[in-house]
């Protein structure tokens, strides 16, 4: 199991961990369970994530 588990793709947090009423970061835009679980996401699964950012971040603003 610890293969699938990825640490080389950073996470785009940027320090801001505050939540919004869609219950995303107003920081990096990720969800409070794909930033509890980034740690032990496997690369694919973080990427998938990171693809979803912009479209939120366009959403809230």
């Amino acid at each position: 199991m610890s293969d699938l588990i990825d640490q080389t793709v950073e996470s785009p947090c940027v320090g801001v961990c505050q939540y919004n009423d869609e219950e995303f970061c107003s920081g990096c835009f990720r969800t409070a369970y794909e930033i509890s679980e980034w740690s032990m996401m496997s690369k694919e699964t973080k990427r998938k994530v990171i693809e979803l950012l912009p479209s939120r971040m366009e959403e809230l603003f």
